[in-house]
């Protein structure tokens, strides 16, 4: 499983030019899946919350500014998720929201999640645009206050052996709907939003180093595309002991984020709230926008428990057989 990562991120690299993706990125992204994949909904077998935000670019004025939550379940067979953020670039802001659902079924070692999102995607633009012209001599520009939304649509699969390795290929954004408002009377400022369909495909691998599962090693890939431009993140995490880990991704052609993690529960010793982890992540831009920006910075929180508690243990002794 290592080769076949490792072959298949030089597959990239060498393959295909990276540029900016319409959908949101993060670079904790192996803390997220189920918003690029819905066959991943209640893949952890519990119940499982995430909530991210994250500053783009540092340093520019109306950088991307972007802020998510999800949250899934599984009950028997079935998985479900809900996946709500906020992305705003500018004057431009962007709402989703959506719904997953996902079957499971056992194939041969692992399991494979069938999984189909719906939603909603909305596009709006505020008035305080700057610029040397009057921007309302510029049709291509929407007017200000301009909003409207339409319908989304996506499928993934998902499979995973154990816990131990996972891969998944999903298609979002399936029907290329348009986000469209009218235009004044002038003909002039009307919001014409095409959405690109969007195809995913994901991979990690666990290696337990001493078979301990002391030091486990956790490297993983994020490949993004349009069928127009490509994005490659490939990562690297160490985690001890379930409670810490540390890691390095990098993203082609566009910057090295550093991560840190802890697992709050374990690192305190409070068995009720084992699975509470806290995570950061900061990007050293590589590209041109280097000599202009601060880097990128990331918080993730996420808590993941069971639903089905194991029962306690008690032993009964009889007075007979004291």
């Amino acid at each position: 499983m290592k080769k076949i990562l490792l072959s298949v991120s030089f597959l990239f690299l060498g393959t295909f030019s990276l540029m900016a993706q319409q959908d949101a990125q993060f670079t904790q992204n192996m803390f997220n899946k189920l918003s690029v994949n819905p066959g991943s909904a209640g893949h952890n077998g519990g119940i499982c919350g995430t909530l991210f935000t994250r500053q783009q670019w540092t340093g520019f004025e109306g950088n991307p500014q972007t802020h998510m939550l999800s949250a899934d379940a599984r009950i028997s067979k079935h998985g479900v998720g809900l996946t709500v953020f906020q992305d705003q670039l500018g004057i431009e802001k962007s709402l989703v929201a959506k719904l997953a659902y996902a079957y499971h079924l056992t194939l041969g070692p692992g399991e494979l999640g069938i999984g189909i999102e719906a939603g909603m995607l909305s596009k709006s633009f505020k008035d305080n645009f700057i610029a040397i012209d009057d921007p309302s001599l510029d049709p291509s520009i929407p007017n200000s206050g301009t909003s409207a939304a339409t319908f989304d649509f996506g499928a993934g699969l998902y499979y995973s052996i154990a816990n131990k390795m996972y891969v998944g290929i999903s298609t979002l954004h399936i029907p290329q709907t348009s986000v469209e408002d009218v235009a004044d009377q002038g003909g002039v400022g009307a919001l014409n939003f095409q959405q690109s369909r969007h195809y995913y495909i994901m991979a990690g691998y666990d290696w337990d180093i001493n078979n301990d599962k002391k030091w486990v090693l956790k490297p993983s890939i994020l490949a993004k595309t349009d069928a127009a431009s490509t994005q490659l993140d490939v990562n690297v995490l160490m985690e001890y002991n379930k409670m810490l880990w540390g890691g390095v991704t990098y993203r082609v052609e566009d910057a090295i984020g550093l991560l840190l993690g802890v697992d709050i529960g374990e690192a305190i010793n409070e068995p009720s709230i084992s699975g509470l982890k806290v995570g950061v992540a900061y990007d050293l831009t590589t590209s041109a926008l280097a000599d202009h920006s601060s880097g990128s910075f990331e918080i993730m929180l996420r808590y993941c428990t069971s639903i089905y508690k194991q029962p306690k243990r008690e032993v009964y002794r009889s007075v007979r057989f004291l």
